[in-house]
C-alpha cells in the first residue's frame, strides 16, 4: 500500500494538493522528486528543471508502452551526452517518470520531470526536441504533437541557481511543478503491479536504475 499526503507541504517544500488540499500526492514520488533536486543542486551551481508529458497517437492502434518510454528517455540521454562529449560541463540528466491512465479503456500517458546541469543546458526545449524525436521513432510516426512542453516550465524551463537570492524559491517552484507527477487521482486504472513512478538517480544505493520504494 502506497502512502499519500494531502498536506500543502512535504519535506519543507510546497506541493500541489489542490486548492482545498483534497488531491493527494504519493509520497514515494515526492521523495524521488525532492531527493533529485537536493542531489542536483548539491552537485551543480545551476540546475534546469523541465516537465514533459508524453502521449500515444489518438485514434491509433499503436500504444506507447512504459518500456518504450524508458528506452526513448535512455536514447535521449545518450544523444544529449554525446553532444557534450567535449564540454567540461556534462548534462548529468536525471529523470522521474510517472504513468497515468484515466480509464480502463484509455491509453496510458506519461509525465516526466527532467533535471539537468544548468551550466550545460540553459534551454529545456533542447531536451524536449530530442525526446520528441525518440518518441516519434518508437511509434514510427511523423506526428510532432506527442510530447508536450508543460506550461509550468515557463519559456525555457525552471532554472535553479544556487548563488541566487531566489534559490529557495526556485527550488520550491520546481518541486511544486514536479509534484503533479505525484498526484494519485487518475492513476486508479494504471496496470496492476506497475510502478507508481521511477527515478534514474543512483545515490548511495538509495535508488536502483528503476527506483523502488524509498528506504526509510
Amino acid at each position: 500500500m502506497q502512502s499519500a499526503t494531502t498536506s500543502s507541504t512535504y519535506r519543507g517544500y510546497t506541493i500541489n494538493t489542490g486548492k482545498h488540499n483534497n488531491l493527494p500526492c504519493n509520497t514515494k514520488t515526492l521523495d524521488q522528486l525532492t531527493d533529485n533536486i537536493e542531489h542536483m543542486t548539491l552537485n551543480h551551481s545551476k540546475v534546469l528543471a523541465v516537465r514533459l508529458d508524453i502521449h500515444s497517437e489518438k485514434n491509433s492502434g499503436r500504444t506507447l508502452t512504459r518500456r518504450e518510454v524508458t528506452r526513448a528517455i535512455e536514447n535521449t540521454k545518450r544523444n544529449i551526452n554525446t553532444k557534450f562529449k567535449s564540454s567540461k560541463n556534462k548534462p548529468d540528466l536525471k529523470v522521474i517518470v510517472a504513468t497515468e491512465q484515466t480509464s480502463a479503456e484509455s491509453n496510458p500517458h506519461y509525465h516526466a520531470m527532467i533535471f539537468a546541469n544548468g551550466n550545460a543546458i540553459q534551454n529545456g526545449y533542447s531536451i524536449y526536441a530530442e525526446l520528441n524525436e525518440q518518441v516519434k521513432n518508437k511509434l514510427d510516426t511523423d506526428n510532432d504533437g506527442l510530447v508536450h512542453f508543460s506550461e509550468s516550465n515557463g519559456r525555457k524551463g525552471i532554472m535553479i541557481d544556487r548563488n541566487s537570492d531566489d534559490f529557495e524559491h526556485q527550488k520550491n517552484k520546481a518541486v511544486y511543478a514536479g509534484s503533479y507527477l505525484a498526484k494519485t487521482r487518475s492513476k486508479e486504472h494504471n496496470p496492476k503491479g506497475s510502478r507508481v513512478s521511477s527515478s534514474s538517480m543512483i545515490n548511495d544505493n538509495i535508488y536502483t536504475q528503476e527506483a523502488n520504494i524509498r528506504s526509510n
